[in-house]
């Protein structure tokens, strides 16, 4: 299974990565070369600048984003720990979406910052705006980790600033309709984050309970937050 999910505005960096923890790197999840050295180059530029105001400190990118962000509320509250466990024991493979990293494992090595893929927030916040920077190539990068772990499921949760990338897949746009297990949630509206919350925890639920097939009965393949959640 592969998670696609939005970052958070809040970071936590205070939970340090255990010595001899294991640690994920770009290499380990993208085979192209080229796409490795395009997203390290970015990330670089990106994170130099000083309204990125990068932090000292390094943690993973699961504790990061999860244990500070509303849309991680559920997991934060009931499934913390086992989620992890599943993630070291890569049965799960979690990817955040990131104005600042453009696309991160959860177990690779994170400092906090600041950077968006929204203009508006941008603006407001006096932080990066990075969309352009990553539109050329994350999309791409996207592709590659999914032809990489080729999973039987892949759920996708955030905002359009964030699905966008991944529904310009050609993974996506080809994607048989008896492909069940391949899902998009997308959020609007402050709410969003909640909305994201309430899902993911039913998600961690079946997975718990080792009945995914239900969950993916009860949701389409493509399913977007309707303005008064």
């Amino acid at each position: 299974m592969i998670i696609f999910s939005s970052c958070t505005a809040r970071k936590r960096d205070d939970i340090s990565i255990p010595k001899g923890a294991i640690t994920i790197q770009p290499t380990d999840y993208l085979d192209d070369k080229n796409l490795i050295k395009k997203l390290s180059q970015t990330r670089q530029q990106i994170l130099e600048d000083p309204k990125a105001h990068i932090g000292t400190r390094s943690t993973y990118a699961f504790d990061l984003y999860v244990n500070t962000g509303n849309a991680y509320r559920e997991l934060r509250a009931k499934y913390y720990e086992r989620i992890k466990s599943l993630l070291i024991s890569r049965k799960i493979e979690w990817f955040f979406l990131s104005g600042g990293y453009g696309i991160i494992n959860a177990l690779e090595p994170a400092k906090k910052y600041q950077a968006t893929f929204n203009r508006s927030i941008s603006y407001m916040k006096k932080i990066p705006f990075t969309a352009n920077l990553w539109r050329e190539n994350l999309t791409e990068i996207c592709e590659n980790i999914i032809a990489k772990v080729n999973p039987e499921r892949l759920y996708t949760f955030g905002s359009q600033d964030y699905t966008n990338f991944v529904k310009k897949t050609h993974f996506w746009k080809s994607l048989s309709e008896e492909r069940i297990g391949i899902k998009i949630f997308e959020s609007t509206g402050s709410a969003g984050p909640y909305w994201i919350s309430k899902i993911l925890g039913e998600l961690a639920e079946y997975t718990e309970k080792n009945n995914l097939d239900l969950f993916d009965e009860k949701y389409p393949r493509f399913i977007k937050q309707m303005n008064k959640n």
